[in-house]
């Protein structure tokens, strides 16, 4: 007869396999699903021929269409279509090429999956649906003087948005523009001055360097090292517009940044041009009295941005506020009088602030004669 102690060794050990194999069971009927899902490095550099491994589990076999996306929603390459795929552990490639095998310029990718199994069962990972998009500003950060750099630490991938100005005063310089950053320590390179390399920025004791952002989808990548065109230069050299991807209802609550979904096309800085009719070829700061005449304008790649909105107008001297012009048009002319100013090298700083958020930087240098 077997020993009380050794059966009940044997229903313990009875009662784990029941439970185990129920588990295993319950597992089995709930359905097709897509987990652990990752890709193998937060940024590649595809014009050197390296690529973006994704990797996932599936349930159970099922046929997957993996397919990637840009930053503004819109298909760039579909990896598979619905190819047949065993459960467990998957990789997919993508070699940083584009649907007519053009090497994407710098920016940052997701991917969607797309599973159904032989009965009918589908699944979706769509990251966009569940995370990034939530926003941050970044209070710490250390401004080297004497090695031009700026250094700080993202708890993860994001877009980021850095700002240079006087607060109260002018932004005199937009140093990052809502560019992908991986995670760890960022280190950015500025020489301390403006946009137009006027004025030394760092000579203010109260300039202000302001850091923001919002995280990126799970399972981005970031592509770098094309030097052959940028972001915008390609996607205004595509032939027609590329399928967007689907909506999807979000399914979590996140506070969103309202930047998160903007195009990168139009969530972005601008350049602002000032002429000076008056002084035709002058070079850097040309002696002036009385009226100047300042022409304000901007490129016209940008021009179409500002007129499709309002925006205004804001003019500083030497950062101090001296007029603005709230329903502004380009190209503005705007009279300086320069009566008011003592003699000397005086810098007239203009910024356009649109209903967006959009902003332009331009400056120009006078030498006051009386």
């Amino acid at each position: 007869m077997m020993p009380q102690r050794y059966r009940y060794l044997v229903m313990a050990c009875s009662f784990l396999w029941c439970t185990l194999g129920c588990i295993g069971e319950l597992s089995a009927q709930e359905g097709l699903k897509i987990f652990d899902v990752a890709v193998s490095a937060s940024s590649f550099n595809p014009s050197r021929g390296e690529s973006a491994k994704l990797n996932y589990r599936l349930s159970q076999s099922a046929a997957v269409t993996v397919k990637v996306f840009d930053a503004d929603l819109e298909l760039v390459r579909v990896l598979t279509e619905k190819a047949p795929r065993k459960a467990g552990l998957i990789s997919e490639v993508w070699d940083g090429k584009d649907l007519d095998n053009k090497v994407v310029p710098n920016e940052t990718y997701f991917f969607t999956i797309e599973a159904e199994d032989p009965s009918g069962s589908k699944a979706v990972y769509d990251p966009v649906t569940f995370s990034g998009g939530e926003g941050f500003d970044i209070g710490q950060a250390q401004f080297d003087r004497a090695a031009g750099t700026l250094t700080y630490k993202l708890s993860g991938p994001s877009r980021v948005l850095i700002r240079v100005g006087i607060p109260g005063s002018a932004l005199l310089k937009t140093l990052v523009d809502w560019e992908p950053r991986v995670r760890g320590e960022i280190t950015e390179y500025w020489n301390g001055k403006d946009e137009d390399n006027l004025i030394d920025v760092w000579k203010y004791p109260k300039f202000k360097i302001l850091i923001t952002g919002f995280s990126l989808p799970e399972s981005s990548v970031i592509s770098f090292g094309n030097s052959a065109y940028d972001y915008r230069t390609y996607r205004a050299g595509l032939a027609s517009n590329r399928p967007k991807k689907e909506q999807r209802s979000f399914t979590n609550q996140r506070k969103l940044s309202p930047h998160f979904l903007s195009s990168r096309l139009e969530s972005r800085s601008f350049k602002a041009h000032l002429d000076l009719p008056q002084t035709p070829g002058a070079q850097i700061a040309p002696e002036v009295k009385g009226k100047l005449l300042v022409r304000v304008d901007v490129p016209d790649k940008d021009r179409e941005l500002l007129l499709k909105q309002k925006f205004e107008i804001i003019f500083f001297v030497d950062t101090i506020y001296v007029a603005e012009e709230e329903r502004a048009y380009v190209p503005f002319n705007y009279p300086w009088e320069l009566g008011q100013f003592p003699e000397g090298e005086h810098i007239l700083t203009v910024n356009f602030v649109t209903a967006k958020g959009q902003m332009g930087v331009g400056s120009t240098k006078v030498k006051v004669v009386k």
